[in-house]
C-alpha cells in the first residue's frame, strides 16, 4: 500500500505540471508563459513546434533552437539543457523499441549537375538504403526528413572521397573526385603513393604522402588541385579529402633534384665623372644530384671603358663541387681570377684560387649564400673576392634580392632586386627573371717597376647600374 500511495502522489505532480503544458498546446504554436521566458545555453528562445513527455522529462521541437530538455516533478517544469540539430527540430517520432528520433527541416542547395534525373540519385536521402534506416511510421513519409536525436543510429553511407590523379602538369594536378563527391573549392586533397607494403595489412600505413594541395577549381567528378613550389605527384596518386594543412611552404620549398640549371646576368653600368662605362656579368651552368652539385661559375666578367684612360677589366672562374641538401650547401672549387688590387711593389695580375661556397636555407625559399676566394698571386696568397646573396620570399613566385660583393679582383658592387617565377613550377622547364638595380665600380692599381721609377696611374670606374637575368631549369 506504500508503494501505491507513493506512486499516486507522483502521478499527480506529473498531472499537475502536464496542465500547463496542455493550456499551451491549446495555443497553437505559442508557448506557455514560463517557456518563453526561457533562454537556452546559448542565449535563444525556444519557437515551440512539438512536445514529447518520457516519464518524468519533458522535451520540445524548438526550431532553430534546437531539442529542450525538461524535468517534470517540481512545482514548475525545470530546464535541464538543449540538443543541437544540422536544421531546425520541428517534431518527434517515438519508436517501439523505445527510440527517439527528431524529425528536421534542413535547407539543402546541391549542383543541378549531380542529378541524374531520378529522385533517388539527386537526393540520397530518399534512396532506398537511406530510408531503410528511418523507423517505418507514416510520419516518415512527411516532407520532412527524420534523423537519429537523443539516441545513436546509423548513418547513411557517406559519399566515396577516394579519387585518383588522372592527369598531371606544373604546378597542379586534376583528380577523379567533384562535387559529387562532396568535393568543393578550397577543400584540401591529400596525395599520396603506395609503397608497396602492407603493416599489418593496414592500408593507410603503406602510403607516402607526396603532397597536400588545394582545389582550384571543382566539376562533378574531377577537381583541380594546386600544388606547392617544387612539388610534383606522378599520374595514378591516390587523392582523398584531408583537413590537414597544405605542404605548400614559401620559406622551405622541396628541393629539386636531377637537372640541369643554366643562370644569367648582366649589369651595365655608367661611369661617374667620366665618358663611359661598363657592365658586370656573370654566368652559371651546374646539375644538381641527389646531394651533389656541380657547376662552374663565371662571376664577375666586369669591364670598364672610358674616352682618355684605359680600359679595365676583372674576371673569376672557377669549378665547384658541393653537398647540396634542402637548407644547407657547402663546397669547394678551384679556379683563376685577376689580382687588380695587388701588394706595394707589385704589379696587377692574375693567379690560380681556391673558392669556398656556403648556403644557409632553402634555395628556392629563404636563404643567404656567401662564396669567397683565395688567389695565388706571386707565390703568396691574398684575399680575391667575396661574393655575398640573400633572397627573402614574397608571395608565390617572387622573391626580394639583396645582393652584394667586391675584392682585389678588381671590383665592388651592392643591389636590390626581384626573382620571378614565369614558367613551371621550379622543376625542369622552369623560367625565372631577375631584374636589379644598384651600383658597381671597376678598379686596377697602378703599375710599379721599382720604388725609384714612376708608377702608372691607378684607375677606376663606377656609378649606377641596372640588371637584368634570367635562370633556365632542364
Amino acid at each position: 500500500m506504500g508503494w501505491l500511495f507513493k506512486q499516486i502522489r507522483s502521478f499527480a505532480a506529473v498531472v499537475g505540471c502536464w496542465s500547463l503544458v496542455g493550456s499551451a498546446r491549446a495555443q497553437g504554436s505559442a508557448p506557455p508563459d514560463w517557456l518563453a521566458s526561457k533562454v537556452n545555453e546559448s542565449g535563444q528562445h525556444c519557437a515551440r513546434f512539438a512536445e514529447h513527455r518520457e516519464a518524468d522529462k519533458l522535451f520540445f521541437a524548438c526550431g532553430a533552437a534546437g531539442v529542450w530538455e525538461f524535468a517534470l516533478g517540481s512545482a514548475a517544469p525545470r530546464f535541464v539543457r538543449s540538443y543541437a540539430f544540422a536544421g531546425e527540430a520541428v517534431g518527434f517520432i517515438n519508436e517501439s523499441d523505445g527510440h527517439l528520433w527528431v524529425k528536421l527541416q534542413v535547407l539543402e542547395a546541391r549542383p543541378l549537375s549531380a542529378a541524374s534525373g531520378q529522385a533517388a540519385a539527386a537526393f540520397p536521402e530518399l534512396a532506398p538504403n537511406a530510408a531503410a534506416a528511418v523507423p517505418a511510421s507514416p510520419v516518415a513519409n512527411s516532407p520532412t526528413s527524420a534523423a537519429p536525436a537523443l539516441t545513436p543510429a546509423a548513418a547513411p553511407p557517406a559519399a566515396n572521397r577516394v579519387g585518383r590523379v588522372v592527369s598531371a602538369s606544373a604546378g597542379e594536378v586534376v583528380i577523379s573526385l567533384g562535387t559529387a563527391n562532396g568535393i568543393m573549392r578550397g577543400d584540401h586533397i591529400e596525395l599520396s603513393l603506395g609503397t608497396g607494403e602492407n603493416v599489418n595489412d593496414d592500408t593507410e600505413l603503406s602510403l607516402e604522402v607526396v603532397a597536400i594541395g588545394v582545389v582550384t577549381n571543382a566539376g562533378a567528378e574531377s577537381a583541380r588541385v594546386r600544388l606547392g613550389l617544387n612539388e610534383s605527384v606522378p599520374e595514378g596518386a591516390t587523392a582523398t579529402l584531408t583537413h590537414a594543412p597544405t605542404s605548400s611552404s614559401l620559406s622551405a620549398p622541396p628541393r629539386v633534384s636531377g637537372l640541369w640549371g643554366v643562370e644569367f646576368g648582366l649589369r651595365p653600368f655608367v661611369a661617374l665623372d667620366e665618358l663611359g662605362g661598363g657592365a658586370l656579368i656573370s654566368g652559371s651552368i651546374g646539375y644538381r644530384f641527389s646531394h651533389l652539385h656541380l657547376q662552374a661559375v663565371l662571376d664577375p666578367l666586369a669591364f670598364g671603358a672610358v674616352q682618355t684612360k684605359d680600359a679595365v677589366a676583372a674576371v673569376n672562374a672557377a669549378l665547384i663541387a658541393s653537398y647540396d641538401s634542402q637548407y644547407l650547401e657547402m663546397g669547394l672549387g678551384f679556379g683563376a681570377q685577376t689580382v687588380n688590387e695587388a701588394a706595394f711593389l707589385q704589379s696587377p695580375g692574375s693567379g690560380l684560387s681556391v673558392v669556398q661556397l656556403v648556403r644557409l636555407g632553402a634555395r628556392d625559399g629563404l636563404n643567404i649564400s656567401a662564396r669567397t676566394s683565395i688567389a695565388l698571386f706571386h707565390s703568396q696568397f691574398q684575399f680575391g673576392g667575396m661574393v655575398v646573396n640573400s633572397q627573402i620570399p614574397i608571395t608565390r613566385g617572387y622573391w626580394f634580392l639583396i645582393n652584394g660583393g667586391g675584392g682585389n679582383v678588381g671590383y665592388g658592387y651592392g643591389e636590390l632586386g626581384l626573382r620571378a617565377l614565369l614558367a613551371g613550377n621550379g622543376l625542369a622547364g622552369s623560367k625565372y627573371l631577375t631584374v636589379t638595380a644598384g651600383g658597381v665600380g671597376v678598379f686596377r692599381s697602378g703599375r710599379c717597376d721599382d720604388p725609384f721609377s714612376s708608377c702608372s696611374e691607378s684607375l677606376s670606374y663606377g656609378g649606377p647600374m641596372a640588371g637584368v637575368g634570367g635562370e633556365w631549369r632542364f
